[in-house]
């Protein structure tokens, strides 16, 4: 029923797509008021990132309006020209470091559950087309199919966070070419325990894994949301990953220093932070 809904609602979305924002924005503004238990996880979620309660509660209400938006932005993807797209919507906010995105051999993007990932990946692929994306599987299966569709409609190769899906990226890496992961919310239940806003929990350790065993530099890569359909791109300083010494320690130094990249970005706009499941405690370390 959810895919046949989804399919439905595709290309009502690419032939109206201001009707179809107003109609998401509507959709998660009522979620939030009805859905209580939903509305007090997002602000718990977002509340060590932000000076009050009251702000974490007009943060989570940007948030759930934005997971809206992501919704209308997927539909929208075969529609819009990724390098056209970035002409007339996309801001580079930090246009020196293009060169560590557009720079040929292998390289490791690692971004977040912020603003747009996959509006992210679009921004990518006008740079590094045959880039491969590591994404979460997701039910029920023709769910995931349609958003495969719709992600790899201007190109790129979209693999799951498994064993297969990290054999894959080392291929792609080893032949020189870009891989592309959001590094804040841990699927596997091997993440690395740092501090992340005064809370220990586990970040994912596939990036850094990758970068350790490939020599890949590691770029964080952000794409914030201005408005329905225009964004901002940050791109930062690359995070290295020592391949000398103890390998856990290397991992967990790496993953640390993300952590505070992470952070910073979560705090300068909390409402972009598209996490509505409960992060603290699905991502807590367990430490005694």
């Amino acid at each position: 029923m959810k895919a046949l809904a989804m399919r439905m609602a595709v290309p009502l979305v690419q032939r109206t797509p201001g009707l179809g924002y107003l109609v998401a924005e509507l959709a998660a503004a009522a979620m939030w008021v009805l859905r209580s238990s939903l509305r007090r996880q997002a602000i718990a979620n977002l509340a060590p990132f932000v000076g009050s309660p009251r702000a974490a509660r007009r943060a989570s209400f940007q948030a759930f309006l934005n997971v809206g938006r992501y919704y209308v932005d997927l539909a929208l993807i075969p529609r819009r020209d990724p390098r056209t797209f970035e002409r007339q919507h996309v801001y580079v906010e930090t246009p020196e470091r293009l060169p560590s995105v557009e720079q040929p051999g292998p390289v490791i993007f690692v971004s977040a559950h912020y603003g747009n990932p996959d509006q992210l990946v679009q921004f990518l692929t006008s740079r590094r087309p045959t880039f491969t994306a590591v994404v979460e599987r997701l039910e029920p299966p023709a769910v995931h199919r349609l958003l495969e569709r719709l992600r790899s409609s201007h190109g790129g190769e979209f693999v799951e966070a498994d064993l297969k899906g990290t054999r894959r990226c080392l291929e792609r890496l080893r032949a020189g070419e870009p891989v592309a992961i959001v590094g804040d919310r841990d699927l596997t239940g091997r993440g690395v325990c740092v501090t992340l806003a005064g809370r220990r929990v586990k970040l994912p350790r596939g990036p850094w894994e990758l970068a350790r065993r490939t020599g890949a530099p590691v770029v964080p890569v952000f794409l914030r949301r201005l408005g329905r359909s225009d964004f901002a791109a940050w791109i930062g300083e690359p995070i290295p990953v020592s391949r000398e010494g103890e390998h856990e320690e290397a991992v967990a130094a790496a993953v640390c220093r993300w952590a505070a990249v992470l952070e910073e970005q979560i705090r300068r706009d909390p409402g972009q932070w598209l996490v509505l499941e409960d992060f603290w405690e699905a991502h807590r370390c367990g430490e005694s």
